[in-house]
């Protein structure tokens, strides 16, 4: 086995924890150069990590219970990432491409996803509490059980959203696209509902 490949595999048990700068520009190479695995950032503290697009590939990649709050990950192409668990709380995702990604339970309070695509994207459980949603593309998204509380979704659009059991407390749904066609569906919430 490649030293440094061992090196890296005896690392990954602290990465999980607090992921050096160093360490993650070591992994984040190694694996981009394995074509057959798709990054594995999950359970990381990536809050100093300066996400650029086109220098990093997240499509796929795992980024479940990572922390990512206040992260700039604007105009990035998450297209199927799981972020699910993840702390999202008050990143900034504008035009960040979300298509088909698990953000399953993913903390979003704050969040800013102006003009961001979530077309088949799983939200269900997220915390999107005063998020701003403006201009988002929802169509076909997964919102049960989510809390949308204050959240700004003024001209988005939902096309065949399904929000069963999601929380619209003080939500602004000002020129919302798509409304009538919305699957709003019995979903019981009541074992894992969202807090802010």
């Amino acid at each position: 086995m490649n030293k440094k490949l061992l090196y890296l595999l005896l690392l990954l048990p602290v990465l999980s924890f607090a992921a050096k700068q160093g360490d993650l520009e070591k992994l984040i190479q190694l694996q981009q150069s394995q074509s057959t695995m798709h990054l594995d950032l999950s359970n990381a503290d990536l809050r100093t990590y300066p996400f650029i697009p086109g220098k990093i590939d997240l499509q796929q990649a795992n980024l479940s219970h990572s922390n990512l709050s206040n992260v700039n990950l604007s105009k990035m192409n998450l297209s199927g990432a799981n972020l699910s668990y993840a702390d999202l709380s008050h990143a900034t995702l504008n035009q960040t491409i979300l298509i088909g990604a698990n953000l399953e339970h993913a903390n979003l309070s704050g969040a800013q996803l102006l003009q961001s695509n979530l077309s088949g994207a799983n939200l269900a459980f997220a915390v999107l509490v005063d998020a701003n949603l403006e201009n988002a593309i929802l169509s076909k998204a997964n919102l049960s059980c989510a809390n949308l509380d204050r959240a700004n979704l003024s001209k988005s659009t939902f096309t065949e959203a399904s929000i069963g059991g999601a929380s619209f407390i003080n939500t602004i749904t000002t020129d919302i696209a798509g409304y009538d066609s919305v699957v709003d569906r019995y979903a019981s919430c009541d074992a894992e509902k969202p807090s802010e």
